[in-house]
């Protein structure tokens, strides 16, 4: 979990991200950081959005998509930072499918490329210690 929180406090840092959420199929949430966000959503609508997001993520060949603040997984953002929702997709725990849904109060230009390697970049440094 303490590289999850470090890869979470860097694309914060580092890229307009004002929300992270780490995600898996069969775990459920697993950390976030950013806005203070009530969770309302019961526990099977939650894992609903999950796979929903985890669909979304899956129809990408790179391994992440932008989706609109409509899209359903955005109950899963805090309202005030759905004006750019990024989903990549990574590694859980002992090989299951995740994702990290990013959240931002900026629109998507706002990411660089730069940004986008780097949160990229960090997946797979995730994906190396969930291989193991």
């Amino acid at each position: 979990k303490s590289s999850i929180a470090k890869i979470s406090k860097t694309i914060i840092n580092y890229t307009p991200a004002t929300y992270i959420r780490f995600v898996d199929e069969k775990m459920g949430d697993i950390y976030s950081i950013g806005s203070n966000m009530e969770d309302m959503i019961d526990k099977n609508e939650k894992m609903s959005l999950i796979k929903t997001s985890l669909d979304a993520v899956s129809e990408s060949r790179g391994g992440r998509v932008a989706l609109p603040g409509d899209h359903p997984s955005s109950k899963l953002v805090p309202q005030s930072e759905r004006r750019c929702i990024l989903v990549q997709k990574i590694v859980g725990w002992k090989g299951s499918n995740a994702c990290i849904i990013i959240g931002s109060n900026r629109l998507l230009p706002a990411f660089t490329k730069t940004d986008l390697r780097w949160i990229g970049q960090l997946a797979e440094y995730n994906n190396l210690f969930t291989k193991q």
